[in-house]
C-alpha cells in the first residue's frame, strides 16, 4: 500500500488478482451474472437499450459487455490488461487497451451509458477521471458504478492497531492494498455532485456479485442495506450508484 502509482505496475498487480488472471477472470463472467442482470434492470428502467451505446470502463473479460449486448445495447469497453481486451475482442466486441476515458478512441460520439463496475479502485485521480467520464456522456446520459467501500474496515484496522498491532495491520492491508484508491461512499457522492452529476440512486441492493457469494458476505450486504436505508450508515461491502449528466 506504500507503492507509488505507475500504470505498468498496476497492470502487473491486476494480473495477479482473480479478476485480472486470464483463466480466472473469464470464469468470473459467469460468477457475476447475478450482479450484471440486477444492474442492467436498473439501467433499463431509466433508458431503453435500443439504439443506445454503453461503454464499460474496466471491462475485464467482458462479462458485463456480453450481458448488456444481449439486452440490446451497442457495447464498447476498455481495460488496462491487454489479455482481457484480447479476450473481449474474440467475443466479438469493440475494446481498447487504455487507462483513462480521455484516451479511449473507438468512438468520439457522446455516450448514453458509462458503467464502472469495481474499476474505480484503479483511479489514482478520481476527480479527473470523473470529469473525463462526464465529458464523454450525452446530456441525460447515465454513469453507473459498482463501488467498493472499505473505509469502515480501514478505520477498524487503525483502531485495532492500538491494541494488537499485527491484527490491525492485517486489516489495514486488506482494506487498502487491493482497493487503495476507493473512498467512503459519502465522499464519492459529493464528488459526483461537484463534477456536475445528479445522483439518481445509491444502494447496496444489486451489488452482490453472485448467488454463490459466501453467506457472511450476503449477511453483511443485508445488514448494510438496512443500515444505509434507515440510518444513513454505510457498512456494506459494495454499493451501486447511478448518476445522471443533466
Amino acid at each position: 500500500m506504500d507503492r507509488e502509482y505507475a500504470l505498468d505496475s498496476e497492470v502487473q498487480h491486476t494480473q495477479q488478482m482473480t479478476w485480472g488472471d486470464s483463466e480466472q477472470g473469464a470464469q468470473l463472467n459467469e460468477f457475476k451474472e447475478l450482479m450484471y442482470q440486477s444492474i442492467l434492470r436498473s439501467i433499463c428502467r431509466l433508458v431503453s437499450p435500443a439504439g443506445r451505446t454503453l461503454l464499460d470502463v474496466g471491462c475485464a473479460y467482458g462479462g458485463f459487455l456480453k450481458a448488456a449486448a444481449a439486452a440490446g445495447f451497442r457495447v464498447l469497453g476498455y481495460d488496462i490488461v491487454p489479455a482481457a481486451v484480447r479476450h473481449v475482442q474474440k467475443l466479438g466486441f469493440e475494446a481498447q487497451v487504455c487507462g483513462q476515458a480521455a484516451d479511449f478512441i473507438l468512438t468520439s460520439e457522446p455516450l448514453d451509458v458509462i458503467t464502472v463496475l469495481d474499476a474505480n479502485i484503479y483511479w489514482p485521480d478520481q476527480p479527473a477521471e470523473l470529469r473525463q467520464i462526464y465529458d464523454r456522456l450525452k446530456p441525460g446520459g447515465l454513469l453507473v458504478m459498482r463501488v467498493v467501500d472499505k473505509s469502515w474496515l480501514a478505520a477498524l484496522g487503525a483502531r485495532l492497531q492500538q491494541v494488537t498491532p499485527a491484527a490491525g495491520e492485517k486489516l489495514l492491508r486488506r482494506a487498502v492494498n487491493d482497493h487503495r484508491f476507493s473512498m467512503p461512499l459519502g465522499n464519492l457522492l459529493g464528488l459526483l455532485e461537484n463534477t456536475g452529476f445528479r445522483i439518481v440512486s445509491a444502494s447496496p441492493r444489486g451489488a452482490v456479485h453472485s448467488e454463490k457469494t459466501s453467506l457472511p458476505v450476503k449477511l453483511s450486504f443485508g445488514l448494510g442495506t438496512a443500515l444505509w436505508h434507515t440510518l444513513g450508515i454505510f457498512l456494506a461491502p459494495g454499493v451501486v450508484v447511478i448518476a445522471e449528466k443533466p
